[in-house]
């Protein structure tokens, strides 16, 4: 008997199976990719794995064929981990984005419904991630047919069912839906639903599941990853704390010794949402990993198991190619499932998963939903995958905030009320009104899109607004330049647009404006005085070309915006001299000209912390002089590449034709905060000017005058509009520098008189 013991021992150790489990921790959970590399480089042969979270999706790409340094790659690669806001730049297709606007907090809700008001409780927003997951996992998940046990290496996950309060063991199905539900971190993420039922993390339960490992596979070996350590007690100041203290139970982040070992990684204080430090993160459990491997080592002993390497070769080789066959809409009506229907197209012409991934990009983000979710299913006849869009509407009615509050003087506040509905086309009407000390308007909008391959959308938009001077001047007007300046602006445009690309529009319109100017011609002027007043009616046909793909709509940090607009312009001024001019006469004069506008920012990422831009403006037109320098100043073309430049009547940055250039740079020393310096070189063509002794009007010699601008400002992101402190250098008569503090997005409507 002893005999046929020995005989046997060597077979016994040869089968013995080896589980990995790994622990969650978001972002700190990304040292999971260096122990799995440093396993793999000693031929630690893995015949189990278990995962949490973001152990969970490490795990699930492992079993799934990919190598660590592919993992590391997928996972690092800024499309995936660019969900955080701070990092979160435009998604959707520039051709349904609105004018940016003050605006820094929405809500939606239903009248139907009992003015429900939805307010979003997830941080980060999950549809490009779950996008890449359903890619990523397409190919594997076929293969097995839907059953963990036949991936490469037997795979299980968890995941906590909110309504029952249990913790769930996937261990068949959807494997990009069930990663899906165990990374759902509590209301940092929104929860997501498979077969009725809401899903959680299942760090709820178990944040380092050893007990599942046991229980399901029984190995004889077991070599745990701890990514984190059980969270600190509870801040009674923190909120965030609080949560995770009540949701998240305490996990014992110990293993028998006769069961295995852990590899602990040294992340170091910090949250577990620090996913600009993943690259550190990775080397730590690397390090760690090689710390263990002699021990790890010891306990196998000889073994025969088939390395990952060899497994991985073997499963790849029969992964289908993930052709994209059909793609289903769910979850909505059957006219609003033919508009997504019409946008999207025949889905042979995408190719695969991966070619249609441009298009799930503009659909993410567009305003009809609130929430889109893919999920694949492989038919074996036609030898390629179906495609389900699970589709959630959005609200019929939205509702949004904000506004402006500065130490100059020029406060404001924003609002706007949006109704939504959509059928065959999506219908949008909105109205909107900034009020303050400087400026006033109220607006209504209203829009039709028609879905097709090139979608088209007609939009009518009416304007009344104000802009007053004379309200700032007491804050910077401290020359004899007029002080006393009103613009009223008021327009009804009707426009037609198209797509160009995924980040570009193209639009075609035409507008009546009537604005209405009031102003003194110098400072000197009292109380019984009444002023001068131009009267501009245009009707003006014009085209524009744009393309955005800024992260920020004020201070941004990546990305691009152009913008090629060309106007024609054809009406009359009527101008009245005001008291003070004898005598008092009217002057009408017939007006026919166009303008040409480009703008061009670029952002470049010169490593993780720092940023720089370039900012170009040129600007062509026939406009001619009028009768007087105000009023040829009032319809000349503004340049105002700093905020606080809108605010102010600027003679020295107003010109027919012109040329501007600056170079932006932006440091971010800490989380959300960043020292920002920009600054600019101004050329206007010919200079308006005036005699000093006639006040006659007159174009100066080409390219005799330049003006520089800059701006030197501390800028703090908060998690709803943006905070600034900033250092402003001007060339303007009176004081060149000033300090400006201000909260909120300092926006206005976009002028058509003057683009």
């Amino acid at each position: 008997m002893i005999l046929i013991s020995l005989f046997l021992l060597p077979y016994t150790i040869a089968a013995q199976g080896v589980a990995l489990v790994l622990s969650g921790g978001a972002a700190k959970a990304y040292s999971h990719i260096g122990v799995l590399k440093a396993l793999e480089e000693n031929n630690i042969p893995i015949d189990y794995v278990v995962g949490n979270s973001m152990g969970a999706l490490i795990g699930a790409l492992y079993v799934s064929g990919y190598s660590p340094d592919e993992i590391e790659q997928l996972l690092t690669n800024s499309d995936f981990i660019k969900f955080t806001k701070e990092n979160n730049s435009r998604s959707s297709c520039f051709y349904q984005d609105d004018e940016e606007t003050a605006s820094f907090v929405r809500f939606t809700f239903n009248v139907e419904k009992g003015f429900d008001i939805q307010i979003p409780l997830n941080v980060y927003d999950f549809k490009e991630i779950d996008y890449r997951m359903m890619e990523y996992f397409a190919g594997a998940s076929a293969l097995s047919n839907l059953d963990f046990d036949s991936l490469m290496i037997p795979f299980r996950c968890i995941a906590t069912d909110i309504d029952s309060s249990r913790m769930v063991i996937f261990k068949e199905g959807n494997l990009a839906k069930a990663v899906r539900a165990s990374v759902t971190f509590p209301f940092f993420v929104r929860p997501i639903d498979i077969d009725g039922v809401l899903y959680f993390d299942g760090g709820m339960y178990d944040n380092f599941p050893v007990k599942v490992a046991l229980s399901q596979f029984n190995p004889d070996m077991i070599i745990g990853s701890k990514a984190v350590a059980n969270y600190e007690s509870p801040n009674p100041d923190n909120a965030i704390s609080l949560m995770q203290s009540m949701l998240m139970t305490k996990a014992d982040f110990e293993i028998d010794s006769t069961l295995g070992v852990v590899i602990e990684s040294n992340t170091g204080q910090g949250t577990i949402f620090q996913f600009s430090k993943v690259q550190t993160y990775i080397d730590s459990g690397y390090v760690a990993a090689n710390r263990m491997i002699s021990d790890i080592v010891d306990r196998l002993g000889p073994h025969d198991s088939i390395l990952p390497v060899d497994k991985r070769k073997e499963f790849r080789s029969a992964i289908a190619y993930t052709k994209l066959n059909k793609i289903y809409i769910k979850g909505l009506k059957p006219k609003q499932q033919k508009y997504f229907r019409n946008l999207i197209g025949n889905p042979n012409k995408y190719g695969s998963i991966d070619g249609f991934h441009y298009k799930y990009k503009c659909l993410m983000n567009n305003e009809n939903i609130t929430n889109i979710y893919p999920e694949t299913e492989y038919d074996s006849l036609a030898k390629g995958f179906n495609m389900n869009l699970l589709i959630k509407k959005s609200e019929a009615f939205d509702l949004n905030i904000g506004g402006y509050i500065s130490s100059s003087g020029v406060n404001e506040g924003y609002i706007d009320l949006g109704y939504n509905y959509f059928g065959k086309s999506a219908k949008n009407i909105k109205v909107a009104a900034y009020f303050g000390t400087f400026y006033n308007s109220v607006s209504s909008t209203a829009k039709i899109e028609f879905p097709s391959r090139l979608p088209v959308t007609i939009k009518i938009k009416g304007l009344m607004s104000r802009k007053n001077y004379f309200s700032n001047a007491r804050y910077f007007f401290e020359d004899q330049f007029p002080a006393y300046i009103i613009t009223d602006e008021n327009y009804l445009d009707l426009s037609v647009s198209v797509p160009i690309g995924f980040n570009g529009v193209a639009s075609v319109g035409y507008t009546n404006i009537n604005s209405h100017f009031q102003y003194y011609q110098d400072n000197y002027f009292t109380r019984t005085d009444t002023a001068d007043v131009s009267n501009f009616y245009f009707l003006s046909p014009w085209i524009e070309l744009q393309s955005n793909s800024l992260n920020r709509k004020l201070y941004p940090t990546s990305g691009y915006s152009l913008y090629a607009g060309f106007s024609y312009f054809m009406g009359v001024e009527r101008y009245t001299e005001g008291s003070g001019k004898v005598p008092v006469q009217e002057v009408t004069s017939d007006l026919d000209y166009y303008t040409f506008v480009f703008k061009y920012m670029n952002f470049s990422r010169l490593g993780r912390k720092l940023s720089v831009g370039v900012n170009v403006e040129l600007g062509y037109s026939t406009k001619p002089l009028l009768s007087n320098y105000v009023s040829s100043l009032l319809i000349a073309t503004s340049y105002e590449p700093i905020p606080v430049m809108k605010t102010l009547f600027l003679e020295n940055y107003r010109s027919n034709t012109y040329g501007g250039a600056g170079v932006i740079i932006d440091f971010s020393f800490v989380k959300n905060f960043s020292i920002r310096m920009d600054g600019y070189y101004y050329q206007p063509y010919e200079k308006i000017s005036k005699n000093a002794n006639t006040g006659q009007v007159y174009l100066g010699k080409p390219f005799n005058h330049h003006y520089l601008t800059g701006s030197a400002r501390i800028v703090y992101h908060p998690p709803i509009g943006v905070v600034s402190a900033s250092v402003n250098y001007i060339e303007k008569p009176g004081s060149k520098f000033g300090f400006l503090l201000n909260l909120g997005y300092l926006l206005f409507n976009k002028s058509k008189l003057n683009k």
